[in-house]
C-alpha cells in the first residue's frame, strides 16, 4: 500500500499557484482597462483644446494644440483634421506589448 503523506501539500501549491496565476491575469486586465481609459480622456482633451482654437477662443493652429496636449500626458498623436468645423483627434498608447487607438471629435455643432 502506498503513502499519501504529502500529497496534501501538493494540491495546496497547485491551487495556489493557479490562483496567483489568475491574479496576475485579473490585474493584467484591469491594468489594460485604466490605461484605455486614460488615453480617452487625453483624446477628448486634446479635442476640446483643438476646438478651442478652432472656433477662436485660443489662438494657434488647432492640431498643434491637440498634438501638445497628447504629448504631454505621454500619448501619439495619430491623426488630427478640421472638417465641417470640428475637429477629429485620433491617439494612440502602448501599454504591456499592446498598442491600441481613441479617437474624439469637437467644435462647432448645426453651424452655431
Amino acid at each position: 500500500m502506498k503513502s499519501e503523506i504529502g500529497s496534501g501539500t501538493v494540491w495546496v501549491l497547485g491551487l495556489c499557484g493557479a490562483l496567483l496565476l489568475a491574479t496576475f491575469g485579473v490585474m493584467g486586465v484591469g491594468s489594460l482597462a485604466v490605461a484605455d481609459y486614460v488615453l480617452q480622456g487625453s483624446v477628448d482633451r486634446a479635442a476640446l483644446a483643438g476646438g478651442d482654437v478652432l472656433v477662436g477662443v485660443v489662438p494657434g493652429i488647432p492640431c498643434r494644440h491637440a498634438h501638445d496636449v497628447l504629448e504631454a500626458e505621454g500619448f501619439d498623436l495619430v491623426s488630427c483634421s478640421v472638417a465641417l468645423g470640428s475637429l477629429r483627434v485620433t491617439g494612440q498608447a502602448s501599454h504591456a506589448g499592446v498598442t491600441w487607438e481613441r479617437n474624439a471629435r469637437a467644435g462647432v455643432t448645426n453651424g452655431q
